[in-house]
């Protein structure tokens, strides 16, 4: 089998991995009849048409995988259970992007978008227009665990309401800890052992272990091109400045700030320029693809890599050599700076829209399906369809990630097409909650079958509660009027800082000599008023002061067996 496919089927893996989570107080393990959605406080047959099914309109972008709606279980208990009669409209998820925008200007658009694609931009437009619904008294009245779970979970309370206070459309929410601190650095272990080396915790140790690795013939750090967080620039430039890894903004006294052209960038390109000068950092990390670096991390040619999971690197064919590579938390620059790249910073757009084209009926149906979904029960099943099939419950004694009792177990490797559930379609909360409910097997398995766990293990050891205590928030209202002209400055700020860091980092230009020549472009590129857009559009910043570590979730998971 190639890396190429082998990268492919892992990454599925870990994609479904990855996209777990949960939704509200009820609980699987609590529950006696795991199909009932009367146990969420969802009646089923109460439907406003009494016995006759509402005729429900649904736009939806699908894959391969998720096959035949029309025949899904998941469908059909939905029909079955909340009075329903759902008539599936269907694109490939390729074409979402040119269709939605035709259906809404051609006014023959569905009654609901239940897995489309919106910006912000898009809600407001189309909210102001009047032709999405507001949702916020139909969830208070329809869909009383939507709308708690609104309140309760912060990226989503944040992030929903538009400036006029209406919510016009619901994401898929997914919570995912690993995730959220993806730029992560690996380091193979016996590398360590063999040179007498320990982990390093300065950017001084970085380059002392890179050197002891060039030194034996080992290629020291390198990267790839097309890979989840696999740019090591990141992980290094956060020991000097902020880097978020994507926008390069950072808040400083509640201002929005452009990191790249502060202090910190320029002395943390010198160090990146140093290293790569050196021959520590390979000349090929910015040029090659994921294959290469699965072939050079497999057959142990190099000491360190970056991305998001180790596992997904070395693909499933090798997976008892995941717990040879460990993680090396964000190291400390000259000036003191340590900072952890931060991803979990809210939720943006949505998947899930109500059209004035739908009937009261509709309305009210569909909200009381919503309402069983987002709960941890309802999550499960609409993704995975009945107990015993995809997903089981937990034995007495069995823990989850962060050791509290595990509700569920679920099988990650569903065929194709899933012809069970919705599986991750559409407006789902996965909640911290519901992840963490999930049966953790130990981290260090050497078959590589705890690499959830693993990931979440690291993350928390490692990374979690190294982010700035406030970040640039995921959801920004731009208005609609201000959306193209945003866009435009936003891509070519950032076109220009990511082509400039790469040239002073491998000596095309010199820091010394043509700093002030790149900073002066990027103003000219419409910093100033860039920056100024992102301010009025930013409510609030986002508060990461919920996410630290906790050493009791670290021992727990390191007691598992």
């Amino acid at each position: 089998m190639s890396v190429t496919r082998k990268m492919a089927m892992m990454m599925a893996v870990i994609l479904i991995m990855g996209l777990l989570a949960a939704c509200s107080q009820s609980g699987i393990g609590n529950n006696d009849n795991a199909v009932n959605p009367a146990a969420s406080g969802t009646n089923a047959g109460d439907s406003p048409a009494g016995d006759k099914s509402v005729k429900v309109n649904m736009f939806a972008g699908t894959s391969s995988f998720n096959g035949s709606l029309d025949s899904n279980w998941f469908t059909e208990y939905a029909e079955e259970n909340f009075n329903m009669d759902i008539e599936w409209s269907t694109v490939p998820n390729t074409d979402v992007a040119t269709k939605q925008p035709l259906l809404l200007a051609s006014g023959d658009y569905p009654s609901i978008f239940w897995a489309g694609s919106f910006n912000n931009e898009d809600l407001l437009k189309y909210g102001q227009q009047g032709v999405f619904v507001p949702l916020n008294e139909l969830l208070q009245e329809h869909a009383p665990n939507v709308w708690n779970a609104i309140q309760d979970t912060p990226a989503l309370e944040q992030g929903l309401f538009a400036p006029d206070g209406n919510i016009y459309g619901l994401p898929f929410y997914n919570y995912c800890l690993h995730c959220y601190y993806s730029s992560k650095l690996w380091v193979y272990k016996p590398l360590l052992e063999e040179h007498g080396l320990g982990i390093p915790t300065t950017t001084e140790d970085f380059e002392q272990m890179l050197e002891v690795f060039e030194e034996n013939g080992i290629l020291p750090l390198t990267g790839s091109t097309d890979g989840w967080n696999s740019d090591p620039t990141t992980f290094l430039m956060n020991a000097f400045v902020y880097n978020d890894g994507g926008n390069h903004l950072q808040i400083n006294n509640g201002q929005v700030e452009l990191a790249a052209i502060q202090d910190g960038w320029k002395k943390g390109l010198e160090y990146m320029n140093r290293l790569y000068t050196k021959g520590l950092i390979s000349s090929s990390a910015f040029t090659q693809t994921n294959d290469v670096l699965s072939k050079q991390a497999v057959n142990h040619e190099v000491g360190v890599v970056p991305w998001g999971c180790m596992n997904c690197v070395v693909g499933s064919e090798n997976m008892n050599d995941v717990i040879n590579w460990v993680t090396i938390p964000p190291l400390k620059g000259p000036d003191g700076v340590q900072y952890a790249a931060f991803s979990g910073n809210g939720v943006s757009g949505a998947v899930f829209a109500i059209t004035n084209k739908a009937s009261e009926e509709e309305k009210i149906a569909i909200m009381k399906l919503l309402d069983f979904i987002w709960t941890t029960e309802g999550t499960t099943i609409a993704d995975y369809g009945p107990e015993g099939e995809y997903w089981f419950k937990a034995k007495e004694g069995e823990t989850g990630l962060v050791g509290t009792p595990a509700k569920f177990e679920i099988d990650i490797q569903p065929p194709t097409p899933f012809t069970w559930g919705w599986n991750q379609l559409g407006p789902i909360y996965q909640s911290e909650e519901w992840r963490n409910s999930i049966v953790a097997k130990s981290p260090f398995t050497p078959d590589g079958s705890g690499s959830e766990a693993l990931l979440h293990y690291y993350t928390e050891k490692d990374y979690k509660g190294k982010q700035p205590a406030e970040v640039v928030p995921a959801s920004m209202w731009i208005d609609p009027e201000q959306s193209q002209q945003y866009s435009l400055l936003k891509t070519n700020i950032n076109n220009y800082v990511k082509q400039w860091s790469a040239e002073f980092i491998v000596g095309n230009k010199s820091v010394s000599k043509d700093w002030d020549a790149y900073v002066s472009g990027v103003q000219k590129l419409g910093l100033d008023e860039y920056l100024s857009i992102t301010q009025s559009a930013m409510v609030s910043p986002f508060d990461t002061s919920s996410f630290k570590r906790d050493d009791a979730v670290i021992k727990s998971l390191e007691a598992l067996e």
